[in-house]
């Protein structure tokens, strides 16, 4: 079976520090899950303000609007802020052009400190919550919930994947992947914000 690769994704700090941002309405803490039926791995209740379980969450509580505090640094095109990660149209279309009406964009306004407008964006909640790992090819020990980083190497199984596009790994802390596919479409479109890491999958 031929090797390919999926991609974790963080946020790189384009202004060399982390820019002021202030939720102005709404509150993460308080955002809750369509459907909180138990499940193993991370955030196995669904409880409430624990973003990036891989469900849908409901519009009740979500921010529309969020105070960035720098003209000199505009809104990157991805930010994070209080657990929400904020992406831009551009990274919308992407992800929706890949796997259409799967995850959530919710809309929400970027104002300066003036509160003029800044920009029009979007907090992404990734709605696929999946085991994903190659058992056999991995070498990273499983710890009684989660696979353990410091262990070994992690390998993905692409059988595992399907045609998911973006999705969370439940049996991982920091588990939150896109495909090869959709990676290749950010990075050509030269979205600022974004930083990535591959790993193998067969």
């Amino acid at each position: 079976m031929s090797m390919s690769v999926v991609w974790s994704f963080g946020f790189d700090e384009v202004a060399g520090y982390i820019v002021d941002r202030e939720i102005l309405d709404g509150n993460p803490e308080k955002i809750e899950y369509e459907d909180t039926t138990p499940d193993k791995g991370v955030n196995p209740l669904f409880k409430p303000g624990r973003s990036y379980a891989g469900r849908a969450v409901k519009s009740a509580n979500v921010p529309t609007k969020i105070k960035w505090k720098s003209r000199k640094h505009p809104p990157y095109d991805v930010f994070r802020t209080r657990g929400l990660i904020v992406v831009s149209e551009t990274f919308k279309k992407i992800i929706e052009k890949h796997e259409p009406s799967v995850h959530q964009f919710f809309p929400i306004e970027i104002v300066f400190d003036d509160n003029s407008h800044a920009r029009q964006m979007y907090f992404f909640n990734i709605c696929n919550r999946l085991d994903t790992m190659d058992k056999e090819r991995t070498t990273a020990r499983f710890d009684r919930v989660l696979w353990d980083p410091s262990t070994g190497e992690f390998v993905f199984s692409k059988k595992k994947i399907g045609n998911r596009q973006a999705w969370r790994d439940k049996f991982l802390d920091y588990g939150l992947f896109l495909s090869d596919d959709v990676k290749i479409d950010l990075e050509r479109s030269g979205l600022t914000g974004i930083a990535f890491h591959s790993f193998p999958a067969f």
